[in-house]
């Protein structure tokens, strides 16, 4: 878990993502931190911690 914060190699977890409001949402399978995808962007983590 110490790597994954420092390398910040976060993987959404694809089969959880929903769309919400233009976007879609997932959390990172590894730490379980909001994830946002906009449409043509890759996944971002986002301000909203989990």
């Amino acid at each position: 878990m110490i790597f994954h914060k420092l390398l910040g190699r976060h993987t959404a977890d694809l089969k959880a993502s929903h769309w919400e409001k233009g976007y879609f949402i997932s959390h990172c399978t590894t730490c379980g931190r909001e994830m946002i995808k906009e449409p043509g962007l890759p996944w971002q983590i986002t301000g909203r911690g989990a």
